[in-house]
């Protein structure tokens, strides 16, 4: 049991009263090559075991499960996806242990409702998006301002079919830490390096890098 027995208690009582409707979680992982794996399936299915039914969890490997990798586009293991009545482009790559494990639990709880928390003219903004957006979100388990970062991609990504937000533990995954020179945490990086920022920005500057970000795209695409 990885979990202790007074935060068992508070995960339930949470989710009795904060949980919507029915997420889906979807964990690949494998047995060979994956320090973390294991830790991951077993975190997740006693997640699951607390929430009254809501959460689903299902277990692929990506080198048996290919078709199913492929389609979530999956490159590295152990990578989570948080699944509502569809995909929203939310994955956590790496396990999420330590303060991250709130990211997970606040991401199902965000998916679980169906519709981001966001303000409305961010909403309307976001709706302007048309082409495909990736947020990628670097944290490490010990980062106090990671797990707020975090969601806000999440939430970004739930409100738009064109945006993902993908979380990377930097200390799990560090040959991607080290490709785009994330150095302190967080670490937002946008389609790539179109742009990127350090730290929990409010939602107004995380929007800003986000439109300046998809403007510079479609100025190059013209």
């Amino acid at each position: 049991m990885l979990l202790s027995l007074e935060v068992r208690a508070q995960l339930r009582d949470m989710f009795e009263k904060e949980l919507e409707n029915p997420v889906n979680l979807k964990l690949f992982s494998q047995a060979i090559g994956c320090e973390t794996c294991s830790t991951a399936e077993e975190l997740l299915k006693e997640v699951e075991s607390l929430s009254q039914g809501k959460v689903k969890l299902e277990i692929y490997s990506p080198l048996i499960d290919k078709d199913k990798a492929s389609a979530y586009g999956i490159e590295r293991v152990p990578t989570i996806v948080i699944e509502g009545d569809k995909d929203y482009g939310i994955r956590y790559v790496g396990l999420p242990a330590g303060l991250e494990f709130s990211t997970l639990i606040n991401g199902i709880i965000q998916v679980s409702k169906r519709k981001p928390r966001l303000s409305e003219r961010t909403l309307e903004i976001l709706q302007s998006i048309d082409i495909p957006m990736e947020i990628l979100v670097f944290v490490t388990t010990s980062c106090g301002y990671c797990p707020s970062a975090a969601l806000m991609a999440m939430n970004f990504a739930i409100a738009s079919d064109y945006i993902s937000a993908v979380i990377v533990d930097a200390s799990e995954n560090m040959d991607l830490a080290e490709a785009y020179q994330v150095v302190g945490v967080p670490k937002i990086v946008i389609n790539r390096g179109v742009a990127e920022f350090v730290g929990a920005q409010p939602e107004n500057a995380f929007l800003g890098y986000l439109v300046s970000a998809y403007e510079k795209i479609k100025r190059e695409l013209k």
